[in-house]
């Protein structure tokens, strides 16, 4: 009965940091997010530079598997900025993404931020509400700033958190 209850377990997640091998993956996430991804071109060039802060939800059963979400940082002390974030949909709603933010905050700190800035759009209700939850607080707008893949642009909402 284990043997069968362990194959149908829902698999955990811990977070830890990524680098250019997860490259692929975070472009998948990505494009599963995001109406204009970014290439796994782009996400190596990012995940090697010194000033990028970047964790994924690595599955505890399979390490090497597919990520369950990733979150990426510019990091500037006093200041960070989230570049992105994306959970994957076949994980969202069961609290990865608040998990992979709050240990993704924390090492921010760790790493001298103060003060956290990102851009959401207006109508991610699922990614303000968790923004908000992190204490996060909007404080401007950029009107038409972010394209859909019908046409539509909506506005972005710049955030911040002060730790």
């Amino acid at each position: 009965m284990s043997l069968i209850k362990g194959f149908f377990a829902k698999p955990t997640y811990s977070v830890q940091a990524i680098g250019a091998d997860r490259a692929e993956e975070c472009e998948r996430l990505h494009g599963a997010s995001f109406a204009f991804p970014w290439s796994s071109a782009d996400f190596e060039s990012y995940l090697t530079d010194a000033a990028i802060i970047a964790d994924g939800a690595v599955n505890d059963l399979t390490p090497k598997g597919p990520l369950g979400g990733f979150v990426m940082s510019r990091l500037t002390p006093p200041d960070a900025e989230v570049l992105t974030f994306a959970v994957d949909p076949a994980r969202r709603g069961v609290g990865l993404g608040r998990i992979l933010l709050e240990r993704h905050l924390l090492n921010l700190e760790r790493g001298g931020a103060r003060l956290i800035f990102l851009e959401v759009a207006d109508d991610n209700a699922a990614a303000l509400a968790l923004y908000e939850r992190a204490g996060f607080k909007i404080i401007g707008r950029r009107e038409n700033y972010y394209q859909r893949a019908n046409g539509e642009r909506r506005a972005a909402l710049t955030m911040r958190l002060e730790l």
